[in-house]
């Protein structure tokens, strides 16, 4: 356990992505204080990880596991549940992010996901502050949704850096797992432009945090 709630264990993951440099985040899942990403490795794994193997990582004891065939990695970070698998680069797919192709767009994605898991880590703690009770939890998954500018945007850029533009967009699913009813009022008084949106299936709201569409689902 992390302690400290979600709030705790989003600050370790994103001083883990700091630690861990510009690694593409294919997949994020916090549930409660669980935290798990998964990166796709932009260089030599062997000498990333001989690098990095020596240091602390989020300020935590890394523990290192590499598979049998010594392609993927994954690292623990002692006395917390925050954890990363490492995969290289040929292991992923556009599919697998939802992209027709993959490309140096990717390296974008980095800062802005890490921009959003630190300001939610930061209202999460002010809305306990605020409301007081426990520490909330929360469950969070980042996934890629197809960007409808796309075409656009790619159309107007130069030839050279269409490579560069995202053809997906990060958005980040956000549900409630533990929190008191006066700690959600705090935390969405923080976004006054939520939007509310309805479907057959659930009530939702669509919001904008640091410029990351997050969806906040009841």
């Amino acid at each position: 356990m992390t302690g400290g709630g979600s709030s705790a264990a989003l600050g370790i993951g994103s001083a883990l992505m700091t630690d861990l440099g510009s690694l593409f985040p294919v997949r994020m899942n916090l549930a409660g204080d669980d935290l798990e990403f998964t990166f796709v490795l932009s260089s030599d794994g062997t000498e990333w990880a001989r690098l990095r193997s020596a240091a602390a990582l989020a300020g935590r004891v890394p523990r290192f596991f590499v598979d049998a065939a010594g392609r993927r990695l994954r690292i623990e970070l002692t006395g917390t549940a925050v954890a990363a698998l490492i995969v290289p680069p040929e292991s992923l797919t556009p599919a697998a992010v939802n992209a027709p192709h993959l490309g140096p767009w990717q390296d974008r994605m980095t800062t802005a996901v890490q921009l959003a898991v630190d300001e939610i880590a930061r209202m999460l703690s002010r809305c306990r502050h605020r409301a007081g009770g426990v520490a909330p939890l929360i469950d969070l998954e980042l996934t890629y949704e197809p960007d409808r500018a796309y075409r656009d945007q790619a159309a107007e850029a130069h030839e050279q850096f269409r490579r560069f533009v995202a053809p997906v967009r990060p958005v980040l699913q956000l549900r409630w797992r533990s929190a008191t009813s006066a700690q959600r009022k705090a935390f969405l008084d923080e976004l006054p432009d939520a939007a509310p949106a309805r479907s057959w299936f659930r009530r939702r709201r669509t919001t904008s945090i640091m410029g990351l569409e997050v969806d906040l689902q009841s």
